[in-house]
């Protein structure tokens, strides 16, 4: 197909045509370049035949290998791709289906080829968008992301050089298609002649099944976000000698930066949320003492704002907070069909590089005495509690430091009762840690207002598909 955009297909089309016969999808599956083309041609014309360029395609099916060949077909045949969450509620589905409008649906077909099924007239005004991923919304509705071509092409060239990676490696491919991370666990390396690993399934959320994939086919990078990376540890996982970790969707504590250091090649902070396509910034953590968001990947720029929407100079005193604003190359495109939130949270600011787009993430940070960032939580989500203004992560990360404590998250339970309104710590410890010992240690460490009225002690932490901690489940009374 003609297009004037350079697509992510475009990029792994001229790697094809590089080495046909190298292996681009290893692990479970095993497709040569010239197969996996052969593979998204043969899709591409099926899509194309009941959707015009520029419709949205949803995408029933969740494993690494289904990921990358739709991907590509998609973005062959002028589409974007919608992948569906795959443990969604019929309410969540149905809302996001009426609100997003999709023309076709992929699904895995009995002979474990696909299937594409025309869902008559949808929207045919995504020309140029790769992808459109549904994000929680504050108000109970979801809001579709959407990413361009352009944004995706730029982010994967960047995430090529920093943190990097090279023809003739490997990535695994294990986290849900509706997560973000996804597309760089199964585009990038094509992007660049490596190999993706399709991870077994159940390895996202197994800990065991994890370990034994590491171990078989031993990927140049493993990809996972803090909260999968300690239940591993927890079930004994001794780590990754050979691979290097990239670390992110929430916040690497130091605790867990220390234990990882020695147990693979590299260990990488990665920065970034949906709307600024995979990761913004990532930072090489040497020793676990001093965690930063590190440096914008190329292209990309980090800055901080005050609430007044003046810059905070990275020369600022210590200490000066501010929200984190990302601008340059990997924007998205804005929330589909929200224009009054993407002109909310997509806008013009001042930046060390002049006045220019940006997206307004909701976190807050401030700069390290080196010129990078720390990142300090969610500017929604401290809660102020009797008069007390209070960051969960502040205490999630001094209960993390207990002897004996694995995972750690704090909420605020019945604050629709303000006078009932009480801090909860979910923990997971081995034994002998108990209740008493990490009342202790907290007293020890946080003023009264900040010590949780009540701690849980819990086997494992609800999770998402995401692999993050399912705060909204353990919010419910």
């Amino acid at each position: 197909m003609v297009s004037e955009t350079v697509t992510v297909w475009d990029l792994v089309a001229a790697r094809l045509a590089e080495d046909p016969d190298a292996v681009a999808v290893g692990g479970t599956a095993g497709l040569t370049y010239a197969r996996l083309g052969a593979a998204v041609a043969e899709l591409a014309d099926r899509v194309a035949a009941v959707a015009r360029p520029g419709s949205l395609v949803a995408l029933e099916a969740d494993a690494p290998l289904a990921g990358v060949v739709a991907m590509l077909a998609a973005a062959r045949a002028g589409c974007a791709l919608m992948p569906v969450i795959a443990d969604s509620p019929p309410h969540h589905r149905d809302m996001v289906a009426a609100d997003a409008r999709p023309t076709a649906v992929i699904g895995q077909a009995a002979d474990g080829g696909f299937a594409v099924e025309p869902l008559g007239p949808g929207r045919t005004d995504l020309t140029g968008i790769a992808y459109v991923l549904y994000t929680s919304g504050s108000t109970g509705r979801p809001k579709g992301v959407l990413v361009s071509q352009d944004a995706l092409v730029a982010r994967l060239a960047g995430l090529a050089r920093t943190p990097g990676l090279s023809a003739g490696e490997s990535m695994l491919a294990m986290t849900a298609l509706s997560f973000d991370i996804s597309m760089a666990e199964i585009l990038l390396a094509l992007t660049v002649g490596a190999t993706v690993v399709a991870a077994p399934f159940g390895s996202r959320l197994d800990p065991t099944i994890f370990a034994a994939a590491v171990s078989t086919y031993k990927p140049s990078v493993i990809q996972a976000t803090p909260s999968f990376l300690r239940l591993a540890l927890a079930a004994g996982w001794e780590g990754a000698p050979a691979s290097r970790i990239w670390c992110g969707g929430e916040a690497l504590t130091p605790v867990l930066a220390r234990a990882l250091v020695p147990r693979c090649a590299q260990l990488w902070n990665v920065y970034g949320p949906t709307e600024a396509t995979i990761w913004a910034s990532a930072a090489l953590v040497r020793d676990g003492e001093a965690i930063s968001l590190g440096e914008a990947l190329p292209g990309t720029g980090l800055c901080l704002a005050d609430p007044d929407g003046r810059s905070v100079p990275s020369s600022a005193e210590p200490g000066r907070e501010g929200e984190i604003l990302i601008y340059g190359a990997g924007l998205a495109d804005g929330y589909l069909e929200r224009p009054e939130l993407t002109a909310q949270r997509f806008r013009t600011g001042m930046t060390p590089d002049g006045s220019v787009l940006c997206y307004y993430t909701g976190d807050r940070g401030r700069y390290r005495p080196d010129g990078t960032l720390e990142f300090l939580g969610r500017t929604d989500a401290q809660v102020k509690l009797r008069g007390h203004r209070i960051e969960p992560g502040e205490i999630e990360a001094v209960v993390q430091e207990c002897p004996g404590v694995s995972e750690a998250t704090v909420l605020v339970r019945s604050a629709d009762q303000p006078e009932r309104a009480h801090l909860v710590a979910f923990v997971v410890a081995a034994a002998p840690t108990t209740e008493k010992a990490i009342r202790r240690w907290v007293a020890e460490r946080l003023p009264s207002a900040m010590r949780p009225a009540r701690i849980v002690l819990m086997d494992a932490l609800p999770r998402t598909a995401a692999g993050k901690v399912d705060r909204v489940l353990l919010a419910a009374p």
